[in-house]
């Protein structure tokens, strides 16, 4: 759902768009038939002119399309659940939304992405742009489909609450635009972006809690421990090498010896590590497979 006077500039510009696309077209028809059927000088090779204009068409929409290809960019996967890319909290504040969301996963599972991004990078209306950068992303499990993203534009002045499948009952587009009109609106038009994404972040967890259980893990926890229990049988080979390669050592076998130019035998410790997290208590997001089908609502402030 988005605010009336925006679906009306909205539909007022595609409107304008087909009309001149069809009027294109339409000219285009025109000068393949005449010139198929038309008398033509006998010096003129019948077919020249339809397939120059053929090309310069083809190109034109070559153009067209790698103009609107540019004009978008995709953000890659967040790192976090809560992403300032603008500047709009401090650091402290950031870290505190983002465990807030990691734990609200850890207990239902759904996953609440909150990216704060100085303009949209995109000619798109809000609304298609959002769906297309959630999607990218995967927020929400795969199989419950539960994922919401809050999307905050500060230059352009517009927000957009993108809400997945598996949520659309609980978090419907009629809510969505009441928390991003009613509640969130009045503190970002005083510049009070702290308060505004606090508000807008507990009455998403509010409506849609209870929807689905956590399992006390988010999807990245889950992945981590994952492959640690992975690792299990390759970190055995390596005790089980180190005590045999000691064992030869004692008995004079292939151990290393400054007196003796025997083959190395032992592996060298300290080469592999687990490759731990970010530190600092920072809960990573892990997207989760879930996808997003135009659900959602936003507002400008």
């Amino acid at each position: 759902m988005v605010a009336p006077e925006q679906r009306s500039a909205n539909t007022g510009e595609r409107t304008r768009l087909a009309c001149w696309f069809w009027r294109l077209a339409k000219t285009i028809f025109l000068v393949f038939k005449f010139h198929e059927s038309g008398p033509l000088s006998p010096a003129r090779e019948p077919r020249a002119l339809p397939r120059t204009v053929r090309f310069v068409v083809v190109g034109f929409y070559v153009v067209l399309i790698s103009n609107s290809l540019a004009a978008e960019v995709i953000p890659p996967k967040p790192d976090g659940y809560f992403n300032d890319y603008a500047g709009a909290v401090s650091k402290e504040t950031a870290s505190r939304f983002n465990e807030q969301l990691a734990q609200f996963e850890r207990e239902t599972s759904d996953q609440v992405v909150v990216a704060v991004f100085p303009k949209m990078q995109s000619d798109s209306d809000i609304a298609d742009y959002t769906q297309r950068v959630a999607q990218a992303w995967g927020v929400g499990q795969k199989e419950q489909r539960n994922g919401v993203v809050l999307f905050v534009f500060i230059q352009d002045r517009k927000m957009f609450i993108q809400v997945g499948y598996g949520l659309e009952g609980a978090l419907p587009d009629a809510t969505a635009f009441d928390i991003t009109e009613r509640h969130i609106k009045p503190l970002f038009r005083t510049g009070n972006y702290e308060a505004g994404l606090a508000t807008g972040i507990d009455l998403i967890c509010k409506a849609i809690r209870g929807e689905y259980k956590g399992s006390g893990k988010t999807a990245a926890e889950r992945q981590s421990g994952g492959g640690v229990f992975s690792l299990l049988p390759f970190i055995i080979f390596i005790i089980v090498l180190i005590i045999i390669s000691r064992l030869f050592r004692k008995l004079g076998g292939y151990g290393y010896s400054s007196r003796r130019g025997g083959p190395v035998f032992i592996p060298s410790g300290g080469g592999w590590s687990s490759g731990g997290g970010s530190g600092g208590g920072f809960s990573g997001f892990g997207g989760g497979g879930g996808s997003f089908g135009g659900g959602g609502a936003g507002s400008s402030w």
